[in-house]
């Protein structure tokens, strides 16, 4: 049986059994505060209902979808409790809502946090998290900075961004004395957008303006209202873009434009996983599940996700799932799924780009055994 982080006299507060909405604050890795640390999402159904409804089937929808649970009795996380960071809600991570609904369904006590202002990597540092699923660069920096996390699942395998522009600028060259939206200092959408000016030999800050702004809805919101010329933005967001028929042009997706890169992550502290090596292997088996799920039905993963992200249109949304299904976003064997080239390739990229300075082989700390493993019991079978 996996143990819990939360021993006793390590309670973490203030995550009470009735799940409200929190708002705590915290401290980043530079010592400044963090306005709404965590927030927890609460838009699924109650919990102890959906407990029921999972425990015999995940729910009608999965099984519409195809995807059997044959496997889930061989887990017993009773007893289990983990706090799980995210991204916010939304299309691109709603494999990780599911993730998490087949976790309550084994009988673990899952918290799912929001991290709208901080990283999961900062997140665990501070013991907030157990585990987070959040964007892979954070283990490389983590690695970096002498925290030793591991990579055991990704929500999604493939980069999910776009490159939007306004009209006029047709490539990334026609940026030269214009500006784009990041998230801020330190963001990998940031990053990644200074390495792709580069390679078109613009110099970040002297030919591009870079211009802080937040989040993908607001880096999008940005580009329309014409504030900026470009940004580097969630496929969803382009997509509903799209679906309104804004004003903003796609100048490519990021998978096309530098292939070969690893997106998102499941990781934890490699102390904390082989402390709990069934929970681990539980998250790597419901990541398979999840993921055969979304490949096996379009109109399931649509239904579902327009029920459960705030805003999320059904035409957009299925035309995520077709670019989705195009680039193999959601891949079923453990190869694809976390795959260490992909991880390797973004290292090295940061290494290239100073983000970070030390060069790591991504082997000793991406870790495909769990996914292995849970594969070998059948988990993410067709």
């Amino acid at each position: 049986m996996p143990n819990s982080k939360d021993e006793p006299g390590r309670q973490r507060q203030p995550h009470e059994a009735g799940r409200s909405n929190i708002n705590q604050t915290g401290r980043n890795l530079a010592g400044e505060t963090a306005t709404e640390l965590f927030k927890e999402e609460t838009t699924m159904n109650d919990h102890a209902l959906k407990r029921r409804i999972i425990g015999v089937g995940l729910g009608a929808s999965m099984l519409a979808g195809g995807a059997g649970l044959a496997q889930a009795q061989d887990f017993d996380l009773s007893g289990t409790s983990v706090t799980i960071g995210t991204a916010q809600a939304q299309v691109l991570n709603v494999g990780t809502l599911r993730m998490i609904e087949m976790l309550e369904g084994w009988g673990a006590d899952v918290t799912r946090v929001e991290l709208p202002s901080i990283s999961g990597l900062e997140a665990i540092i501070a013991d907030q998290i157990d585990v987070a699923a959040r964007s892979s660069d954070e283990i490389l920096i983590g690695q970096t900075r002498g925290v030793d996390v591991v990579a055991i699942g990704a929500p999604i395998s493939t980069m999910h961004y776009a490159v939007i522009s306004t009209p006029g600028v047709n490539s990334l060259a026609d940026l030269k004395g214009k500006s784009i939206a990041t998230s801020g200092p330190g963001g990998f959408n940031g990053m990644l957008f200074r390495y792709m000016l580069k390679r078109e030999g613009l110099e970040p800050e002297t030919d591009v303006q870079i211009v802080p702004v937040g989040g993908s809805s607001e880096r999008a919101a940005a580009v329309m209202a014409g504030q900026v010329q470009a940004t580097v933005t969630f496929i969803d967001n382009w997509l509903a873009m799209e679906e309104q028929g804004a004003d903003v042009q796609l100048l490519g997706y990021v998978a096309d434009l530098v292939p070969g890169l690893s997106s998102r992550a499941i990781f934890a502290e490699r102390e904390y996983l082989e402390a709990n090596e069934e929970l681990g292997t539980a998250i790597a088996c419901a990541n398979l599940e999840v993921n055969q799920w979304i490949n096996s039905d379009k109109d399931t993963f649509v239904s579902y996700t327009t029920e459960n992200v705030r805003g999320a249109n059904e035409n957009a949304v299925g035309a995520f799932y077709d670019v989705a299904m195009s680039v193999n976003m959601f891949p079923t064997d453990p190869a694809s799924l976390l795959d260490t080239d992909g991880y390797q390739g973004l290292a090295d990229l940061l290494y290239e780009g100073g983000e970070i300075d030390t060069q790591l082989d991504v082997s000793s700390f991406v870790d495909r055994s769990y996914l292995e493993k849970a594969a070998g019991m059948g988990c993410g079978a067709a």
